[in-house]
């Protein structure tokens, strides 16, 4: 079999991140901000600094942790038949980018905020296009409250969706209990048994994990929780202005949380989560779809598979103003660096500028992207059978295929890629939409006929008793 790679760094290149990642660990440190977790490395004889609740980690600490840390992650589905795997050799695994306020009217191009309608019809959609593996909840809005709006957000997305649930609640060790039992009443197991969530936990660059968050990601890893580490550093502001230096100091954010979490719970999932970007100079902005972040998130996937970790990988940060050729070109390179890489997963869809302005029409198109995607980095079998001499001598010379059995097998067997969206056939037939219209009508028709999976009522009460409780709690 033969599937395409893409590659930058040579096996001593590696071996130079990851000795100046080892001596970022040993000699400049990270900032846990929590005193459970000094607590947590003390014991384990990283020299940790109480007040100001920082740790250096050893090589040989960060060693014993990374073997103990599994390559292979299960991200359960409430519906079984939608398990997804991250593992070598298992197919990409994609979800839609977030988190943002903003919705576009693709008719229009105006922009708005985001109601409570948008996040459901935006979390369906995901639920209907089979090209998006599992979920974040991507959008918010103002009627949501404040206090509430994690854990309600979850609540609407295993309500919408029957996909995997990937997202940032908790913020806070508090709402541990009610958002675990929201999700073993989804689950009908406990989230040992089926890991029907895992969080994403953001580290705060440069080299610092936030407090209430870390406390969260300790109770919840001791309960069969994955968690998705991503360190989201800037270059030029929050890491160095060079590749290698961002990748350095996104390694050491990622092997840091590796280090505590297999402390805290040995043999749990930590999964890698590069998302690093850059500064623009003259204002001050997050840069996402310039070159050089394809070639750090590039970097960071050959390094999280140098360390044998599961890795979903950044390809979703473009920074155009509207679904256009330079989304398009931005989201390429970014998803074919990251997933030719190597990566597990891929953060792909729906978004503009710079991840805050979802487009449901975006969300079709990128589906039909993926889709040419994962077909192109899809194995292929190199062999006498799929040489198909046989075809070839009997057609001869100036004949055609159409009639082989051969070709309607592997027609059938998706040899050849086949859109949704994108446009194939004569010019004629499209002369009179464009391409945008054409996925805007497409993503009402499937909101418009797509039935998602329901909870039975009892869940539903259990999730709507776990968060009246967490608020009688504020």
């Amino acid at each position: 079999m033969a599937r395409p790679r893409l590659s930058l760094l040579s096996a001593s290149d590696k071996e130079l991140v990851h000795e100046q990642t080892v001596r970022v660990l040993e000699e400049v440190g990270v900032g846990f901000n929590s005193a459970r977790a000094i607590a947590i490395l003390e014991a384990a004889g990283a020299p940790v600094d109480h007040h100001r609740l920082t740790a250096r980690i050893p090589r040989e600490l960060l060693e014993r942790c990374l073997a103990t840390a599994p390559r292979r992650v299960v991200m359960a589905a409430r519906d079984p038949a939608r398990d997804i795997v991250l593992d070598d050799g298992a197919p990409l695994a994609c979800c839609a980018d977030g988190e943002g306020c903003l919705v576009m009217d693709d008719a229009t191009g105006d922009v708005r905020e985001a109601t409570l309608q948008d996040v459901r019809d935006a979390l369906r959609l995901y639920d209907a296009l089979p090209e998006i593996d599992f979920l974040w909840t991507s959008l918010s809005a103002r009627e949501l409250d404040p206090a509430l709006v994690p854990l309600a957000l979850d609540a609407i997305a295993l309500r919408e969706s029957s996909k995997h649930l990937q997202s940032v609640s908790p913020k806070a060790p508090a709402a541990v209990p009610a958002l675990l039992d929201m999700l073993e009443a989804v689950a009908g197991a406990t989230l040992a048994e089926r890991p029907i969530y895992s969080l994403i936990v953001c580290t705060i660059a440069p080299l610092q994990h936030d407090p209430e968050a870390t406390d969260a990601c300790l109770e919840l890893c001791r309960h069969g929780v994955s968690l998705c580490v991503m360190p989201v550093a800037q270059m030029g502001s929050t890491s160095p202005m060079s590749v290698l230096g961002t990748t350095v100091i996104t390694m050491a954010e990622l092997l840091s949380a590796v280090v505590l979490y297999q402390l805290a719970a040995p043999g749990c999932a930590v999964i890698h989560g590069p998302l690093p970007g850059a500064s623009d100079m003259r204002s001050g902005l997050y840069v996402g779809g310039a070159p050089e972040v394809g070639i750090v998130n590039l970097a960071c996937v050959e390094m999280s598979r140098f360390y044998g970790m599961p890795v979903i990988g950044s390809g979703s940060t473009t920074d155009a103003k509207g679904v256009d050729f330079q989304a398009a070109a931005e989201d390429t390179l970014l998803w074919l660096s990251v997933a030719a890489a190597g990566a597990d997963g891929l953060v792909a869809t729906s978004f503009i500028d710079g991840s805050q302005i979802l487009s449901p029409a975006k969300t079709v198109l990128d589906a039909d992207a993926l889709g040419m995607l994962k077909r192109f980095l899809r194995e292929t079998e190199i062999s006498e059978t799929t040489a198909l001499f046989d075809d070839i001598a009997e057609v001869g010379i100036g004949g055609h295929y159409l009639a082989q059995k051969s070709t309607s097998r592997f027609a059938r067997a998706g040899e050849l890629w086949q859109p949704a969206v994108f446009r194939r056939g004569t010019f004629a037939a499209h002369r009179r939409t464009t391409l945008l219209q054409d996925a805007a009508a497409r993503a009402r028709e499937l909101l418009a006929h797509h039935e998602v999976l329901p909870l039975p009522d009892e869940v539903e009460r259990r999730i709507d008793a776990a968060i009246a409780e967490y608020a009688r709690t504020l």
